[in-house]
């Protein structure tokens, strides 16, 4: 089974994401840069809100998505290699950092069709814990073993190795995600690793 993270995985949206962060900061009287946001892209969406904002996190969280949808969705792109989806078994779930709400609408205007979303606002511990993966692995019964976790973030890749899964870094930058993880430039790569009947991976 796979299971992908959505930010600079499936869709160009880190960008859209910094800025929706940036605009909800300026809402509450504070000034960021993007260099100070970015670092913490990958983060659940409660943990980076506490990071910005101690004691407002809540109030920044739900006015970064307000801002995401109002001003920056349309700005998230998704990646062409995507179209591997279509050629990958099924179930595929995403597992994201952002809220649930923000990755359900992300999907839904870029048409990418996957069998199970959970949102970082959706579970008590995320990313890099391995609980989301524990909550697939419930919803359709396959082990944790069993799961390639594709990410682009060393979230993504303790996540999986925190479960017992296996991680993929996609590499879409320069660097990849952690040292000796396998690694892809390109999600159509995904097709050649293989995977084996269901009781593990390979």
């Amino acid at each position: 089974m796979y299971v992908f993270d959505l930010d600079g995985t499936l869709v160009d949206s880190v960008d859209a994401h910094v800025r929706a962060w940036i605009d909800a900061l300026a809402e509450l009287g504070v000034r960021a840069s993007e260099d100070e946001v970015r670092p913490l892209m990958g983060l659940p969406a409660g943990e980076i809100a506490r990071r910005l904002a101690p004691g407002r996190a809540q109030e920044l969280a739900r006015l970064k998505v307000k801002y995401f949808l109002e001003r920056h969705i349309d700005e998230v792109r998704p990646y062409p290699d995507v179209d591997v989806l279509a050629r990958l078994p099924r179930p595929i779930a995403v597992v994201t950092s952002s809220s649930g709400v923000l990755a359900r609408e992300i999907l839904r205007r870029t048409g990418l069709a996957v069998d199970f979303v959970l949102g970082g606002d959706e579970i008590d511990r995320g990313k890099p814990n391995p609980d989301p993966l524990y909550v697939v692995s419930r919803v359709f019964g396959v082990p944790t073993r069993s799961m390639v976790v594709v990410g682009d973030s060393v979230y993504d890749v303790e996540m999986a190795i925190a479960a017992g899964a296996k991680p993929v870094c996609v590499a879409r930058a320069a660097r990849p995600c952690r040292d000796g993880v396998a690694v892809v430039r390109s999600l159509r790569e995904l097709l050649y690793i293989p995977v084996n009947d269901g009781h593990g991976v390979d």
